[in-house]
């Protein structure tokens, strides 16, 4: 069990309701909302929760992309609970197991949403003053938030992020000396919050004073990015590169001379995509970040700089650049490739690394490593990387099969898992395929005979959206290695 420890979100976020009440501190698609109006939904909902749940700790909340999911979320923090994210787009399959697994018996949500026999609580309309009595829960031993990722064994795993990780991170965003952000600041936030960088961009500005936009969800919301951008004056964006490859093709056009911060994360980043972005965002600091959930959002940056990039990049990839202060790397199975070269598997502990899964699953991930003479247990990313001659740490790619698409971590496991089930056929693989910008798609292999569109439509049922293959091809006989295994290298003639 972790020590006490006080929520990030407590001290910061109540001091700038009582230094910037009057100033907007979230736009949703129906208003702009005041710090003030803000606390006081959050303080209507903590009502809520405290009076008749006082002793559920795992709530869950339906992402509506509102003010009442982020001020749900806020609640739950300061009640000193824990907020279990529950996708709207996810199959209700899913949601039920997630809810399961978390023992959420509790769900809130701003409209009406069904799952299973789970207890929905409406959040539209919850309002409140704050008094002065207005106390929340300094310390809490409970998680922060709990986030499921795709699973090797066919189930999400859960991943508790506990709040001495959040201080740790927001101490470094917002201590370190290295960003500065402040009440003037307007952030973009495009993320799902299922996607667990939604974080930095929905609280980092109302830790700050700040003020953040939501994207509106619609078809092709990508494409909403560069007008927010203008008619708002964003000032710090944050987005997957997979986002940056969408909007690629019109960057010549694009210009965004409000933009301080372009932060990047959750894929692998193309060096020359960065290069025609930065002609788009003159005055804009880019930094690309890394880091697995399990590492609370991201625990590395690359401060980039178009003479060096090219030095630091491995076959075009951004470097993943340094780690942040309190987090320390072993590389396991390591070798030297070149004077003051080493590469391996990279391995992570620190003060904002995880100890275990939720229900300690897969245990083997993590491993008890001596460093500086102290016993430490580490997180075992699966990432292959390369540690340069000025430090900065180089991606090279995976040690197994997982697949990172549109920032989403997806293991092939868990869709094949689902394949045999909807298809009846015993042998399915599944993989990541790249693109020539550098984007992954998730491509299927099925042996036999059958059709594409109705295994997809029962996929829908099972899997969350960044699991659905885009595309699934069949072959009578799926090839195979001279070890018996699925020859993977030959399926990729194939795609």
């Amino acid at each position: 069990m972790p020590n006490e420890t006080s929520a990030p979100y407590t001290l910061r976020f109540l001091n700038a309701c009582r230094s910037f009440g009057d100033r907007p501190a979230l736009v949703d698609a129906v208003k702009s909302y005041s710090y003030s109006e803000l606390k006081g939904i959050v303080s209507g909902i903590m009502n809520l929760l405290t009076e008749r749940f006082p002793d559920e700790t795992m709530i869950g909340v339906v992402d509506q992309n509102d003010v009442y999911t982020y001020a749900s979320i806020l609640a739950i923090n300061l009640c000193g609970k824990t907020h279990v994210p529950f996708n709207i787009r996810y199959p209700e399959e899913k949601l039920v197991v997630i809810a399961e697994k978390a023992s959420v018996r509790i769900i809130l949500s701003s409209y009406a949403f069904q799952c299973g026999n789970l207890h929905i609580l409406l959040t539209l309309g919850i309002t409140g003053g704050i008094s002065e009595d207005f106390v929340p829960v300094k310390k809490s031993v409970n998680p922060a938030y709990l986030l499921f990722t795709s699973g090797s064994t066919g189930e999400p795993k859960g991943v508790p992020i506990y709040n001495h990780h959040l201080n740790a991170f927001f101490d470094f965003f917002l201590d370190g000396g290295v960003f500065y952000f402040d009440e003037k600041d307007r952030f973009l936030q495009v993320y799902e919050t299922s996607f667990d960088v939604s974080v930095f961009s929905a609280f980092t500005p109302l830790l700050s004073g700040g003020c953040f936009y939501l994207l509106p969800r619609k078809t092709f919301a990508y494409l909403e990015i560069p007008k927010i951008l203008s008619s708002c004056e964003i000032t710090v964006l944050s987005m997957v590169p997979s986002m940056l490859h969408f909007l690629s093709p019109y960057f010549k056009q694009l210009r965004f001379e409000k933009l301080r911060y372009s932060f990047f994360s959750g894929d692998k980043l193309l060096n020359s995509l960065l290069q025609d972005w930065s002609t788009c965002v003159p005055h804009s600091v880019i930094v690309n970040c890394y880091g697995p959930t399990e590492t609370t959002i991201v625990c590395s940056h690359y401060l980039w700089d178009a003479q060096k990039a090219v030095k630091d990049s491995f076959e075009g990839i951004v470097s993943i650049g340094k780690l942040f202060p309190g987090t320390n790397y072993v590389l396991r199975n390591a070798k030297e490739i070149g004077p003051g070269l080493l590469e391996g598997e990279l391995c992570l502990c620190g003060q904002q690394v995880i100890d275990a899964y939720l229900n300690k699953e897969n245990s083997e991930k993590f491993m008890e490593w001596t460093l500086d003479g102290k016993e430490c247990r580490f997180y075992c990313t699966g990432d292959r990387v390369r540690v340069n001659t000025e430090g900065n740490l180089l991606f090279l790619g995976r040690t197994d099969h997982q697949i990172k698409a549109g920032g989403y971590r997806v293991e092939p496991a868990e869709i094949e898992t689902a394949l045999r089930q909807v298809s009846g056929n015993s042998l399915c693989v599944v993989m990541g395929v790249d693109s020539l910008q550098g984007s992954t798609q998730v491509v299927a292999f099925v042996e036999g005979k059958g059709d594409e569109t109705e295994l997809i439509r029962k996929l829908r049922k099972k899997l969350p959206p960044h699991c659905i293959p885009s595309r699934i091809t069949f072959l009578d006989q799926l090839p195979l290695n001279i070890n018996g295994k699925v020859d993977r290298r030959e399926l990729c003639k194939f795609v």
